[in-house]
């Protein structure tokens, strides 16, 4: 049995604990009471709208529009709120706008794109003088000769002039690539080989001596003579794109065994076998359709 003094602990104990049950109570209150300041609302409001939840800083704001009306508070709510709405609307627009792009495309395809002569990508221009269809490739020239290949029996050449002008002195070339249009679809035919245009002489296309007008350390423009031989009858099939690729993929080589000892060769890429018109938007850019 209890005693007298243990009934009195027992009792000042519990009274105890009621008054810090009471005095948490009243501290929770007054931690509820500061998080509803309307500064704090402030700022999760503008917490909610940074971090994309809109819905939540909208009903905050008009909260404190409604429970502190006349105050410098219910002005900056208001004052968000017409934030909140001009970039609601501007959204909306630009999402109609993004609508009738996809629309557009879709019912368009790829007639939507533009042909590009000259692209710029990275540290390198490239201009495009003429790109027709062949049956003789010819490069590397020096003075009153040069190299060709023709074309096999039934097999034409898909032939680019084009000049490369770098900022960089020893820059990385894009690919350019042909497609044939199928069903809607590109379908990638080949790559283009990069082979040089001229050189100063014999002596410099054997690698006797340095030819700096091939050289991008010490030629900002260079002209290249580009081809690709294809069977005649894939090019009956449909329209064929001709296509640069935005990738670093043609390093400048130097060979130990063949003239010319530079050349520019792929060492990285692999290509996309097929494309859509939204890959267009960013990875690629056409430059002619034959």
């Amino acid at each position: 049995m209890l005693g007298c003094t243990d009934n009195k602990e027992l009792e000042s104990t519990k009274q105890e604990l009621e008054s810090l049950k009471k005095e948490l109570k009243n501290c929770s209150i007054e931690l509820q009471e500061i998080k509803n300041t309307p500064e704090n609302r402030i700022l999760n409001a503008k917490k909610s709208y940074a971090n994309g939840d809109i819905f939540s800083a909208k009903l905050e704001y008009e909260d404190i529009k409604i429970n502190f009306p006349k105050t410098e508070y219910s002005e900056i709510a208001i004052k968000e709120l017409k934030v909140i709405a001009r970039d609601d609307a501007k959204k909306k627009l630009e999402d109609a706008k993004q609508k009738a792009e996809e629309e557009r495309k879709k019912a368009l395809g790829f007639k939507i794109l533009k042909q590009s002569s000259k692209v710029k990508f990275n540290d390198v221009t490239l201009k495009f003088d003429k790109i027709w269809l062949g049956k003789r490739w010819i490069f590397d020239n020096y003075g009153n000769r040069y190299f060709l290949r023709d074309a096999t029996r039934g097999s034409k050449h898909i032939l680019a002039r084009v000049s490369i002008s770098s900022e960089s002195k020893n820059p990385t070339l894009p690919p350019i690539l042909a497609y044939e249009y199928i069903d809607g679809r590109l379908q990638l035919i080949g790559v283009l080989d990069y082979e040089f245009r001229r050189w100063e002489d014999y002596g410099s296309y054997l690698g006797n001596y340095a030819d700096y007008g091939n050289d991008f350390a010490h030629t900002k423009t260079i002209p290249f003579n580009l081809g690709l031989e294809v069977d005649e009858d894939k090019l009956k099939k449909g329209r064929i794109y001709i296509v640069m690729e935005k990738n670093n993929c043609f390093f400048r080589d130097v060979k130990k065994l063949g003239s010319p000892e530079v050349k520019y060769t792929n060492f990285s890429c692999k290509f996309n076998t097929s494309l859509e018109v939204n890959d267009f938007d960013k990875n690629y850019v056409l430059i002619k359709i034959l």
